[in-house]
């Protein structure tokens, strides 16, 4: 982007030497509007207050000895709902600092309070997802004592897994704002979904659909539905945000591929939260539409990539069309084959969305950044445009520059020649230079004197 600042239309006489101030006014317009919006930031707070009151609804399951959903009494404990409360809080607070900007972290620090560096977030960040694969596993824990060495093998495995790649990826793309706000969509629907597994008084949901979980027209039934409407709104609402990148990087964006990938994602989103919105027993044919809604979209961005950007990574291109046949494979064991139930195609489908989309910003990562690389130029780095000129003054500067530029070509390539030519080659050379062509003309030697051949050296 720094390039594209400093070197973008020059006039025809300096092409390649300075920047017109038309071309700077533009490059500083256009970097202006890549300035981080504040939509997004208030949209972090939210969704981490909202994560905040379903971890503390986690951790009073898990504190409260006493609770038990299934038996319908769901008296609350102050003593246990003071530490659920303070634990949510810490957590919200942490994800505040973990996805805030560069400069909100500055700003803690003009405060006085200590810095964060980037690698203490990107901890906090893989800890929260493997802390929540870790409870999933355990609140589903029959459902993984089929495989070698029960729920507590599984929950290990799918925790250092998430943890590890959470890490990696947030410490890679920490500093860009759609990265930022959508880990956060993503972890509202699963920490909304845990807080709803936690609570649940519908028993071993899983052997029936995910959507079981908002049936129980209870506490349980509220964390799942609004944990989908709000993550499926939120990215409708950041459809603009996560495909900014594809606008400003050297993808060959076709005319107006953007705008149909930024519906698509909006259907995704819009599709997720009428998911929320229609439980499955309320209307299950609705329902059902919602979904194969989210499934039709997301076919489509994963199939048309590379029509809309023919110049996206090539990796990002490879991992759609996986995604998408993970999907299907997924979608012929549960319905044709049987091997297992319809909750394990939807966490796969709702897995895989989110995977594409945050894989999605990581690859267009460098054109919407806001580090320092990404910033505008510092003025001094821009040459001055040269002052105009009459155009008989014009004519003679474009002819000096031009044969200024031949003669420098000629140069460079005649230090190319002689610096491959082998070291015999150039020293005969040089010995046939100094001999001269004629028996008495002048000729130069290998010292640089001028000299006849018949005409003694001094």
């Amino acid at each position: 982007m720094r390039r594209a600042f400093a070197g973008g239309g020059p006039v025809s006489f300096n092409r390649g030497l300075v920047a017109p101030p038309g071309a700077v006014v533009r490059a500083a317009a256009r970097l202006g509007s890549l300035r981080l919006p504040p939509l997004a930031a208030h949209l972090r707070r939210l969704f981490a207050l909202l994560i905040a009151v379903g971890v503390s609804i986690v951790l009073y399951r898990a504190l409260d000895p006493r609770f038990s959903p299934v038996s319908g009494q769901h008296g609350i404990d102050v003593f246990w709902m003071v530490p659920a409360l303070a634990g949510g809080a810490a957590v919200g607070a942490c994800l505040v600092v973990t996805s805030a900007s560069s400069r909100g972290i500055a700003g803690l620090a003009k405060l006085g309070l200590p810095g964060v560096p980037v690698e203490s977030r990107a901890i906090a960040n893989g800890l929260t997802w493997a802390a929540i694969a870790m409870l999933a596993v355990h609140f589903t824990s029959s459902a993984f004592d089929v495989l070698p060495g029960g729920h507590h093998a599984a929950g290990t495995m799918l925790g250092v897994g998430f943890g590890v790649g959470a890490f990696r990826l947030h410490h890679h793309a920490i500093e860009h704002e759609a990265y930022r706000t959508f880990n956060l969509v993503a972890m509202l629907l699963a920490v909304g979904s845990l807080a709803s597994m936690s609570i649940t008084p519908t028993g071993e949901w899983w052997t029936r659909n995910f959507s079981t979980l908002g049936t129980s027209n209870d506490l349980a039934a509220v964390c799942f539905n609004v944990a989908l409407i709000v993550s499926g709104l939120g990215m409708a609402v950041l459809s603009s945000l996560l495909t900014r990148g594809l606008a400003h990087g050297p993808f060959a964006l076709r005319h107006g591929a953007r705008t149909v990938m930024r519906l698509l994602v909006v259907f995704v989103g819009v599709g997720l939260a009428g998911v929320g919105f229609v439980p499955i027993d309320t209307d299950t044919e609705l329902h059902n539409a919602f979904a194969l809604a989210v499934a039709a979209a997301f076919a489509a961005l994963c199939l048309g990539v590379r029509f809309f950007a023919p110049g996206i990574p090539r990796a990002f291109a490879r991992f759609s069309y996986l995604s998408l046949a993970v999907e299907a494979m997924a979608m012929v064991a549960y319905d044709r084959l049987g091997l297992f139930s319809l909750t394990v195609f939807e966490i796969v489908a709702f897995t895989l969305v989110f995977a594409w989309l945050i894989a999605l910003v990581v690859a267009t990562v460098d054109g919407h950044g806001d580090t320092r690389a990404d910033a505008a130029a510092h003025p001094r780095r821009i040459r001055r445009p040269l002052p105009a000129l009459a155009p008989s003054r014009r004519r003679f500067a474009d002819r000096w520059l031009c044969s200024g530029r031949r003669r420098y070509r000629a140069v460079l390539v005649a230090r190319a020649a002689t610096a491959a030519a082998p070291r015999g080659a150039a020293r005969r050379r040089r010995l046939r230079r100094s001999r001269g062509a004629s028996r008495g003309g002048p000729v130069e030697s290998r010292h640089g004197y001028r000299h006849r051949r018949n005409r003694p050296q001094r």
